[in-house]
């Protein structure tokens, strides 16, 4: 578990992970509302060369071009249905892109290598677990901890 004690360690967490991440891979964000999930995805995005990025709660995917690849944001709060899903693209290949879900707890679409990170409260902070589901979640997991010096 990874203790992030403000705004700015989220945002160094989002950092760090630029670093690490390459095309086709894909990272899942669960956490209450208020957690940090947009933040770090701000980080990582402005890290990779992408500039400003937003939440895409009402756009539901938005897409940023960055100095290295493609950064795809899909937010699923507010899709109600399975059947929304499809207009998405989620089923399409990431090779050369790097999707990162918000809310991907609420429905089964990330593939199944990717790194899930989960945010939450605790007290005045936030923390982050870290965990991957394949070979290359877990290499990004190991990765984000070492470099945030987690334990």
């Amino acid at each position: 578990m990874i203790a992030l004690t403000d705004a700015a360690a989220t945002e160094r967490a989002g950092a760090a992970l630029a670093q690490l991440v390459r095309g086709g891979d894909a990272i899942a964000l669960v956490g209450d509302l208020g957690t940090g999930k947009t933040t770090l995805v701000g980080a990582l995005v402005a890290a990779l060369g992408g500039g400003a990025a937003t939440s895409p709660t009402f756009a539901l995917v938005n897409e940023y071009p960055t100095g290295r690849l493609v950064v795809v944001h899909v937010d699923l709060y507010r899709i109600e249905r399975e059947r929304e899903l499809i207009e998405l693209g989620l089923d399409e290949p990431f090779d050369d892109r790097l999707l990162v879900v918000e809310w991907a707890d609420r429905f089964d679409v990330m593939p199944v290598d990717h790194l899930r990170l989960e945010l939450a409260h605790a007290g005045d902070q936030r923390t982050l677990v870290a965990t991957g589901t394949g070979p290359r979640g877990r290499a990004l997991a190991d990765g984000l901890a070492r470099a945030l010096g987690a334990s």
